[in-house]
């Protein structure tokens, strides 16, 4: 019995010595797209047009591109909407597409794409996103 309570002590030791981890680290930005700042992208054969912002953001170190989580929100109307945000429309004359937003990041870089699915090609509006960095 005592043998068992001395390794039932001595590996409580080893648990006790370990490493913690540290609580969740937590970082947000807003970002503002003006209309102008919106630039015209497509495929490598000139199809599949939409259109991007990209931002210079240091905050995306490569601990949380690697081990962290970023989520990207678009804010509109007091409410917010994880990406990809995806809506469907109609005008009056009948025509039917769908926009997408999205984002991909990579360390120190952050893109927004506005895609329709008509590829219509009208300049997005300004747009409001807030971006979680979480580590």
């Amino acid at each position: 019995m005592k043998k068992i309570c001395l390794v039932l002590v001595i590996a409580s030791m080893f648990v006790s010595c370990q490493k913690e981890e540290s609580g969740t680290m937590l970082d947000v930005i807003n970002l503002e797209v003006k209309q102008a700042d919106w630039s015209i992208g497509s495929d490598a054969n000139g199809l599949n047009s939409y259109y991007y912002c990209e931002f210079a953001m240091p905050e995306i170190t490569s601990y949380v591109y690697r081990k962290g989580s970023v989520q990207v929100y678009n804010v509109k109307g007091g409410a917010q909407q994880v990406l990809p945000y995806v809506r469907h429309y109609q005008n009056a004359e009948g025509a039917l597409w769908t926009q997408t937003i999205d984002a991909d990041f990579a360390t120190g870089n952050l893109i927004i794409y506005v895609t329709n699915s008509d590829f219509y090609m009208e300049t997005p509006p300004a747009m409001n996103f807030r971006v979680v960095l979480m580590w």
